[in-house]
């Protein structure tokens, strides 16, 4: 099957971390974003004290780090130790790293590294058509993805654009989509992407489609996995 996740992205103070890893037993392709940034304390519900982190070690869940402002600038140019410090030591906790950078493709080079060998960066673009630094940095490291955003983190719906198949040579071919998706049309975008031949391994992120207030909404992220759900089973 092509869709390997379904992130949701802004789990904050208030997430119920018992009703969380109940979602992540009865559908395991769920995930779990975290944002961070130095700032976090001047950015709203969104962004987590980074000492909360220490509280999912134990939860068994699939986690995303999505990194912004001047921290995905150091990830940018590889200072892991920074971001690492920033997180109290907790970077290993997520299996997915992504880079909300999609304003600086202007940077004539490659992104210089990734955590581990075996963790995934993510690199946010808003633009298949202007996404160099995924290309440039997808042929210099390994396990890197794509996350095509085209309202740039804002939560506008807008249209899906596919990567024509070159994208399919690189090591690791598996993109993401945002942009606006929400319980009322994950449906039909998770079916466009499912039957389109064009699409090779991707997932799907949404975050302000599952807020309620402001506030991260378990009972949005379910209605949302029950819509997919009937969709994931007729293409397994």
């Amino acid at each position: 099957m092509k869709l390997k996740h379904i992130t949701f992205t802004g789990i904050d103070a208030q997430t119920d971390l018992h009703r969380l890893r109940g979602i992540q037993q009865q559908f395991p392709l769920a995930e779990f974003g975290v944002l961070t940034s130095y700032h976090w304390y001047e950015n709203g519900n969104r962004y987590i004290d980074p000492l909360f982190l220490r509280c999912l070690w134990d939860q068994k869940l699939n986690l995303s780090l999505h990194i912004c402002g001047s921290a995905a600038h150091d990830a940018a140019i590889g200072l892991w130790n920074a971001i690492d410090r920033h997180l109290n030591f907790n970077l290993r906790l997520f299996k997915r790293v992504q880079l909300n950078i999609a304003n600086r493709d202007d940077n004539p080079r490659p992104l210089a590294s990734t955590p581990d060998d075996y963790t995934e960066l993510i690199i946010q673009q808003k633009d298949i058509h202007n996404a160099s630094l995924f290309y440039r940095t997808a042929q210099e490291l390994r396990n890197v993805s794509m996350l095509l955003d085209a309202s740039g983190g804002q939560g506008i719906d807008t249209p899906i654009q596919v990567p024509s198949k070159p994208i399919m040579y690189f090591p690791h071919p598996k993109v993401g989509y945002a942009g606006g998706i929400n319980e009322n049309n994950v449906a039909e975008k998770l079916s466009y992407l499912m039957e389109n031949d064009e699409v090779g391994d991707f997932w799907i992120d949404m975050e302000s489609g599952v807020r309620t207030d402001d506030w991260f909404d378990l009972d949005k992220v379910r209605r949302v996995l029950e819509i997919c759900e009937p969709i994931i089973n007729k293409y397994k």
